[in-house]
C-alpha cells in the first residue's frame, strides 16, 4: 500500500498528484476491494452449498435397489404416507422418511398401496420401497372373508378358524365398545357391524386388531353412504335404517329387487302393518343358511316375530353388505305390500300390491317347489 503512495506523487518534482488523479485511483482502489470481497464471499458461499448438497444426497437416501435382507413389514388399514414412512424406516427399508416423502410426492400411485403384509428389503431406495409396496406379488396374502347374509354367531366361529383366535376372545372383545369405534347410535347388539368383506390378517392376530378391520370398513361404508344424514331424510333413525337393510339382505339377492323390498317394508311400516319377514323369524329360530320357517315358528314370542309384533325388530338379523345399505336409503317408488320368489334358482320375485295378486304369485312359487324333487328340496 505504501508503494502504491508512492506512485501518486510525481518522479521529478516530488509533488503530489492532482486530486482528479487522486480521486481517479482512490475509485479503484475501492472498486479493487470490493471484488475481493465479493469473490471471496462467493467461494464461502459455494463451499457451504456444496457441502449441504453432498450431505443432502448422500446421507438421506441408501443407493443399493438390490437391499441387503428379506423382511416382512405389516401396513395397518388407513396408514397415512407419513405413517407408512415411519414402519419402513423402523424395519430399515429406507435410510430416512423425507426420502420416502420425497418419493411418495412425485408418484399419485401412493394411494393405492393397500394394508396387509409386505416382503420387502433391508437398506433399499425410498423409490424402490415404493415400488415394491404397489407391486401385488410383493403382498402376502394371509386373509379371511367375512360373507353376506351370516349371523354374529357364525361370522365369529368363522374367524376363530380363520385367525387362532377364539370365540370366547371375540366376545371379549365385542363388550368394548369405545375401544372398536363404533358409532354412539349404535344398538346393543353385536349384529350388524362386522361389515362383510375379504380382509388381510395382521401379522399377529388378536381379536381387538382382528374385529377393527370390518368395523373399520363398516365406519368408511357409513360415511361414503352419508349414512346418518339420509337416514335422517328419509324420517328414521340410522340404527333402524340399518336394521332395515339387515332384512334385505337377508330377504332377496338380486339387485334389482334390493330396493323394492326396501318400498314393501317402508310401505307396511307407514300403514301399521306386521312386516310379516320370514328372514327375522328364522333369526327368532336360529336358522341358518335358510330363511324358510314354520307355522309354529312364526307364532313365537320372540321380539324378531315380525309376523306377530308390529314395526322393526329391535336389532339387525346379519351385517348388510353395501348394497342393501344403498337399497334401504333408497326405497324404490311403488305402492308394494307383497313380495314373494318364484324360482328359488334365478331368485325372480314377484312384487303385489293386493293380497289377491300375491296369492297368485304364491301359487306360481308353489309350482316351482313341486316341478322336481330337487326344486322340493329347496322349497323345504
Amino acid at each position: 500500500m505504501a508503494n502504491l503512495f508512492r506512485e501518486l506523487r510525481d518522479p521529478e518534482t516530488g509533488r503530489w498528484l492532482p486530486k482528479e488523479v487522486w480521486y481517479r485511483v482512490r475509485g479503484a482502489i475501492a472498486v479493487v476491494l470490493s471484488l475481493g470481497v465479493l469473490i471471496g464471499g462467493g467461494w464461502f458461499v459455494y463451499g457451504k452449498v456444496h457441502d449441504a448438497w453432498m450431505a443432502y444426497r448422500t446421507v438421506e437416501d441408501y443407493v443399493d435397489p438390490e437391499g441387503t435382507a428379506d423382511v416382512v413389514i405389516e401396513i395397518p388399514q388407513g396408514a397415512s404416507t407419513k405413517k407408512i414412512a415411519d414402519i419402513l424406516l423402523a424395519s430399515d427399508v429406507i435410510r430416512t422418511a423425507k426420502a420416502f416423502d420425497r418419493a411418495a410426492a412425485s408418484d399419485p400411485n401412493v394411494r393405492k398401496i393397500q394394508y396387509g403384509l409386505y416382503k420387502m428389503r433391508t437398506q433399499i431406495p425410498a423409490k424402490t420401497a415404493l415400488q415394491m409396496l404397489l407391486d401385488p406379488a410383493n403382498q402376502i396374502k394371509n386373509q379371511f372373508q367375512i360373507r353376506e347374509g351370516l349371523r354374529l354367531s357364525e361370522v365369529l366361529t368363522s374367524l376363530a378358524e380363520s385367525t387362532k383366535v377364539s370365540e370366547k376372545d371375540f366376545q371379549a372383545a365385542l363388550k368394548n365398545r369405545k375401544a372398536l369405534g363404533l358409532p354412539k347410535w349404535i344398538g346393543k347388539s353385536n349384529e350388524g357391524f362386522l361389515f362383510p368383506d375379504t380382509y388381510n390378517l395382521p401379522l399377529k392376530p388378536t381379536a381387538a386388531s382382528v374385529l377393527k378391520l370390518p368395523i373399520t370398513q363398516f365406519n368408511k361404508t357409513l360415511q361414503d353412504l352419508a349414512f346418518e344424514e339420509r337416514s335422517d331424510s328419509l324420517g328414521h333413525k340410522p340404527y333402524d335404517v340399518l336394521v332395515m337393510a339387515s332384512i334385505i339382505e337377508r330377504e332377496v339377492f338380486r339387485d334389482e329387487d334390493r330396493a323394492k323390498v326396501a318400498r314393501v317394508f317402508y310401505n307396511r311400516l307407514a300403514k301399521g302393518t306386521p312386516l310379516q319377514s320370514d328372514a327375522t323369524v328364522a333369526f327368532a329360530a336360529k336358522k341358518t343358511g335358510t330363511v324358510w320357517t314354520t307355522a309354529a315358528e312364526r307364532k313365537s314370542n320372540s321380539p324378531y316375530n315380525t309376523y306377530k309384533f308390529k314395526g322393526l325388530p329391535p336389532g339387525p338379523i346379519t351385517a348388510p353388505a353395501k348394497k342393501a345399505m344403498e337399497a334401504a336409503l333408497s326405497p324404490a317408488d311403488g305402492k308394494w305390500l307383497y313380495f314373494v320368489p318364484i324360482n328359488l334358482d334365478t331368485g325372480e320375485t314377484v312384487f303385489s300390491e293386493t293380497y289377491a295378486e300375491h296369492q297368485k304369485a304364491v301359487a306360481q312359487l308353489q309350482q316351482w317347489c313341486l316341478a322336481s324333487a330337487e326344486n322340493k328340496k329347496k322349497c323345504a
